[in-house]
């Protein structure tokens, strides 16, 4: 097989025509039907000037289309910028102009985002003819560039080499997943993100699986079409995974198991899921430039907190600042790293230490090789002295009965140089005793690492891959535009319980 992600559907289009690809609420599709797409879409493309080695920008809902076009853009020879829905015009105009994308493939609704010197195309429009157009052996060409969330910067396009993603896949499909042709994928992730476009579309159809793709994730919608669809396999993120184990009903009859990445998967989380769902949970890491470094056991040989060992073909290490030192910054080495960002060579070789990724988040390895991922580096509180990790205070925080959601974020303290602040939602019906909150979170978490102010709002900002985003928690709360409360220390209870009445 050429080294080349465009195989992926011709290779499955030319042994399987007629097996279904994609189910979809609005149109299926079988593998020679999208191939049949794809091509028109390539004929397009280059009818409007689109040569090998340009980039497409594709801004388009979770469907056929969408589908049809990514492989469209690819068998032209260019690379696939892909755009989340939900992108601000300004964010699009930035991708466009980073990755001097002239030509879009866009849903009819989304021109409007488009700059006007970008070419907006269709991406239902499959009217022009389809020339034989063969995916070439380009194994070091562009197939992909991933921008990164820009939550700590300016958004950094992440270039995907064909042969990072054909070798990845493949080590993921054979020595991991274990997907077959009889497989059935839920695919409610974004597509426009790496783990939506990797785990939904490229593995299955490594395999020659099918896809039932969803346009907007809605927890009883997507639960409704994975039992009638038979379902076998379910990638989320730990937000979707809460919100599944939220909702009523049986567990799914031909679920065999899920896989959550993007964010720390909270062990209550995980615990009411796999219950609901009717499966257990593996957890994954990986971030957009190394994406899913590790994936952990199955529960049998699950080490608690441990997001697994190193998927085939990946090197793990850890930059410790001292030998002495448990943590250190994750380094990762491997045919899952992107080859650099695009047209930025001083970031690239800031994010480069001899060979080895640095990824930004903090973590440990244990005698075993497994490793656990303690926080990013720079959402790491300082308080007094003191570490404060916020995925751990906020692993606390769900185990309580009332609490849904929580992010923990540092504020600037004179003092202190920063106080923990907690924010919250609360499940429906729920109320919340702030100092009965202290002294829950004091059972579980040493006093420097308590909130001591929390605000409690409807929803957490979430991002298009539904991350939620501290970020944006941190520039409301020192804006003003969060108002948390004084938690009172549990010694202070009855004094607060007496100022209330």
């Amino acid at each position: 097989m050429s080294v080349h992600v465009g195989w992926l559907l011709r290779q499955n289009a030319a042994r399987r025509a007629e097996v279904k690809a994609i189910t979809s609420l609005r149109a299926d599709a079988t593998y020679g039907q999208l191939d049949e797409r794809a091509s028109r879409i390539a004929g397009r493309l280059a009818s409007v000037g689109v040569a090998p080695g340009d980039r497409v920008l594709l801004c388009a809902s979770n469907d056929v289309a969408f589908v049809a076009a990514y492989f469209g853009v690819l068998y032209a020879g260019a690379a696939v910028v892909p755009v989340p829905v939900v992108s601000a015009p300004a964010e699009v105009a930035f991708r466009a102009r980073h990755a001097n994308a002239r030509v879009a493939l866009v849903d009819r609704e989304r021109r409007v985002l488009l700059p006007d010197e970008v070419l907006a195309l269709d991406v239902h429009d499959t009217s022009h003819d389809a020339p034989a157009l063969e995916p070439r052996d380009a194994p070091e060409d562009l197939a992909m560039v991933l921008y990164t969330s820009g939550t700590t910067g300016v958004p950094k396009g992440a270039a995907i080499t064909h042969a990072s993603l054909v070798a990845h896949t493949s080590a993921l499909v054979h020595h991991v997943l274990a997907l077959e042709g009889d497989d059935v994928v839920l695919g409610a992730l974004p597509l426009t993100h790496s783990f939506g476009i990797r785990m939904t579309v490229l593995a299955p159809f490594f395999a020659g699986a099918r896809t039932v793709l969803v346009d907007r994730f809605d927890a009883s919608l997507t639960l409704t079409l994975a039992e009638r669809e038979g379902v076998s396999w379910l990638p989320g993120v730990p937000t979707m995974f809460d919100a599944w184990a939220n909702t009523k009903g049986a567990p799914l009859a031909w679920l065999r198991w899920c896989l959550s990445a993007g964010a720390p998967l909270p062990a209550e989380t995980r615990r009411r899921a796999e219950k609901r769902l009717g499966a257990e949970i593996r957890e994954g890491y990986g971030l957009t430039e190394a994406t899913f470094t590790t994936i952990d056991a199955p529960p049998a040989a699950r080490t608690p907190g441990s997001v697994g060992t190193p998927v085939w073909g990946v090197e793990v290490k850890l930059a410790k600042a001292h030998e002495s030192d448990e943590l250190g910054e994750i380094l990762v080495r491997g045919q899952n790293v992107m080859r650099g960002y695009l047209d930025d060579p001083s970031a690239t070789a800031e994010a480069f230490e001899d060979g080895w990724l640095r990824t930004g988040d903090l973590g440990r390895v244990d005698s075993g090789g497994r490793l656990f991922v303690v926080d990013r580096l720079k959402d790491l509180i300082l308080r007094g002295g003191h570490n404060v990790y916020p995925s751990e205070v906020e692993h606390a925080l769900v185990e309580h009965p009332a609490i849904r959601e929580a992010a923990v974020i540092g504020r600037p303290d004179a003092h202190l140089g920063e106080e923990v602040v907690a924010v919250i939602t609360l499940r429906e019906g729920a109320h919340l005793e702030l100092a009965e909150l202290d002294a829950f979170c004091r059972d579980r978490l040493a006093k420097t690492k308590v909130p001591r102010e929390v605000a409690i709002v409807d929803a957490l900002p979430l991002g298009p891959s539904r991350k939620i985003l501290r970020r944006t928690l941190r520039d409301a709360l020192l804006a003003g535009e969060l108002s948390p409360r004084p938690v009172p220390r549990a010694a202070d209870a009855s004094r607060a319980d007496v100022e209330r009445r």
